[in-house]
């Protein structure tokens, strides 16, 4: 449990450096609100503000490990639909490798799967 939250502060650390601000996000917005709003600008093709909603949200509720990896699902999947394919791979192996570390049944299992689709849709020799 201690290398999941090690390896997730990490990756918090790396997303906060590069989260870009499109507008003032209300602090009192929940974890479920954030993906939705998230999920909401990726369906009006809105990706720069759907990844500041995902970003936000693992700002704010990523110490919490199922939290952080549903919305690294999320930022992997905006990627894929950007063909921002080594952002994409990253994401998707980053949840990989964090179920390598926890203990089974600690995880929502389905997010392991939908990451290894994710991986799966990547066109070759296209990312570094």
């Amino acid at each position: 449990m201690k290398k999941i939250i090690f390896i997730s502060a990490i990756f918090l650390t790396l997303n906060l450096i590069s989260c870009k601000t499109v507008k003032e996000i209300p602090q009192d917005l929940t974890i479920a609100q954030l993906i939705q709003k998230g999920q909401d600008a990726y369906g009006i093709a809105n990706y720069e503000e759907a990844e500041t909603y995902y970003l936000t949200a693992i700002e704010r509720f990523g110490d919490n490990t199922n939290n952080y990896i549903e919305v690294k699902y999320e930022l992997g999947h905006l990627y894929l639909k950007t063909k921002n394919y080594d952002k994409a791979h990253a994401a998707f192996t980053e949840i990989l490798e964090l179920y390598d570390y926890a203990s089974t049944g600690m995880l929502p299992p389905e997010y392991k799967k939908l990451a290894q689709i994710g991986l799966s849709k990547i066109p070759e020799n296209k990312t570094n």
